[in-house]
């Protein structure tokens, strides 16, 4: 867990870590420099599994969480946001998925982001239960699997990969998980087993356009290497598009949503999702 600054939740989110039906676990929290109340309430815990490291500021995630990784000592790596929940069975069903198909280097599950307690607002899948396994790179350019590190659990023996990824591209949660499914076969459990926080100060919150420059570097990146078959990337970019745009209205910033979604339409010239996006952006 790398947290800053997260006073406000992250006993919530320790307290969905300690209340797993899987007991074998240990909490290694990275923090970021913070300046409030954060390391107190965590020692008042007194709970000898969990250790708080201090790290300094260091500003990026895949930095806090390589340093996470060189402190966990369990054969399976597991990743949760200081604002963030899991479901009390994540771990026992995904460590039992991996027990199950031992060549899988990771799985991921499925998910929905809230505001308040229970109350979805948006899913991760449409698909509610069952599982896929299999080499999932193409998956996450056809929107089919959710790059989001807390749905992870990685098999230690990957670590090699890890860190290779990391010294590659420091600054880049979403890369090494690409990078390991390029590498290794995944399981996708798609019940949702991981409750995203959304609040004025979360991460996906205050960087929705940081989230659109990334996906266009990376597939970018892949179609360069020749990992990323034209179609493929043509089809990934014209989501891409029109995801952003839609971001872009709830944001209020209707004439950037035009932009988008002309940029959209000129991608795929005889597809109509990008006219009836300008129109509707028109009237809003």
């Amino acid at each position: 867990m790398t947290t800053y600054n997260r006073a406000g939740y992250i006993l919530e989110s320790v307290e969905s870590v300690r209340s797993q039906s899987y007991t074998n676990w240990e909490l290694v929290i990275v923090d970021d420099g913070s300046t409030d109340e954060t390391e107190i309430l965590i020692a008042e815990l007194g709970d000898p599994r969990i250790r708080f490291h201090k790290a300094g500021k260091i500003g990026l995630g895949i930095r806090l969480k390589h340093i996470g990784i060189q402190l966990c000592e369990g054969d399976f790596i597991a990743f949760i946001d200081s604002d963030d929940l899991w479901a009390p069975d994540k771990l026992n069903k995904q460590v039992a998925a991996m027990q199950q198909y031992p060549e899988a280097g990771f799985s991921i599950t499925g998910g929905y982001n809230f505001r308040r307690l229970n109350e979805p607002i948006e899913f991760f899948y449409k698909e509610r239960e069952g599982l896929k396994y299999g080499n999932i790179f193409f998956s996450f350019f056809r929107s089919e699997a959710s790059i989001l590190p807390p749905t992870l659990i990685i098999n230690r023996h990957c670590l090699q990969e890890i860190q290779q990824s990391i010294e590659d591209s420091p600054n880049s949660d979403v890369e090494f998980l690409l990078d390991l499914a390029i590498k290794f076969k995944a399981v996708i459990l798609y019940e949702s087993l991981f409750y995203r926080r959304i609040h004025g100060d979360s991460f996906s919150g205050k960087n929705w356009e940081k989230g659109y420059e990334e996906g266009v570097r990376l597939i970018r990146l892949y179609r360069n290497r020749k990992m990323l078959p034209d179609k493929l990337a043509d089809d990934a970019s014209f989501r891409l598009y029109i995801n952003y745009g839609e971001s872009c209205l709830k944001h209020k910033n209707t004439k950037l949503a035009i932009r988008i979604f002309f940029r959209s339409w000129i991608s795929k010239p005889f597809s109509i999702v990008p006219l009836k996006k300008m129109v509707k952006a028109l009237f809003q």
